[in-house]
């Protein structure tokens, strides 16, 4: 019998776990992220005019010009409040013609900056 309880206290606080789990990842959805966040964490910026989307780079990497071999970013709206999706980058030296397995699909876009970059975007471009 003693067994049999123990069993149930522990589906019991495991049933408690998995509800307070979602809960939080709930208010962590609702919480949106945005740029300005990003930046007082130490992330670098940039609004790129050619697409009017802001670029945003960890704390840490190298800027295009340094010639880093690859690259990700998240990207946001303009105004920074909306986060679009991700864009990752290889050095024109290292592209060989990899798909890019982003939105859209197909071949990664060339960006004539720095030594050279292939972008594939993880969403579609407004």
């Amino acid at each position: 019998m003693r067994a049999i309880i123990t069993r149930w206290r522990m589906m019991l606080a495991l049933a408690a776990g998995v509800v307070a789990l979602g809960t939080a990842a709930a208010a962590a959805s609702a919480d949106r992220l945005a740029a300005g966040q990003l930046q007082g964490q130490g992330w670098t910026c940039v609004l790129v005019p050619v697409e009017n989307l802001l670029h945003c780079r960890n704390p840490g990497s190298e800027p295009l010009g340094a010639g880093p071999t690859e690259l990700d970013f998240l990207v946001f709206d303009a105004s920074g409040a909306t986060l679009l999706g991700t864009e990752h980058l290889i050095r024109s030296d290292l592209y060989h013609g990899q798909p890019c397995n982003g939105t859209p699909t197909g071949p990664y876009e060339f960006i004539p900056r720095g030594p050279g970059y292939y972008a594939c975007h993880h969403f579609v471009l407004p």
